[in-house]
């Protein structure tokens, strides 16, 4: 073999090695930018999971209310109902 193949074939693979090490590094920083930005969005989506939460049970407690309220309610009607009916005959 002639040096200048030689040489040719020792500079591709110190190029080829250069780009595996210089891709692999930005990759890596762009990977570590995007688990970054997902926890951050996992992290804010848990906070609004939670409050939803926290908002469903007092929607649920003042439905409970208004059903209760609804049903006092309506035995009330149901007596006024019977006496005006009592008061007729």
């Amino acid at each position: 073999m002639e040096i200048g193949s030689i040489l040719a074939i020792l500079i591709s693979v110190f190029v080829f090695l250069y780009a595996i090490f210089r891709d692999n590094s930005k990759d890596t920083d762009e990977l570590i930018e995007r688990i970054q930005e997902i926890e951050t969005k996992v992290a804010v989506q848990e906070s609004s999971i939670e409050r939803i939460e926290t908002e469903l049970d007092k929607v649920r407690d003042t439905l409970r209310n208004l059903e209760v309220q609804m049903h006092e309610l309506d035995l009330k009607v149901e007596r006024i109902l019977t006496i005006l009916e009592q008061k007729q005959r």
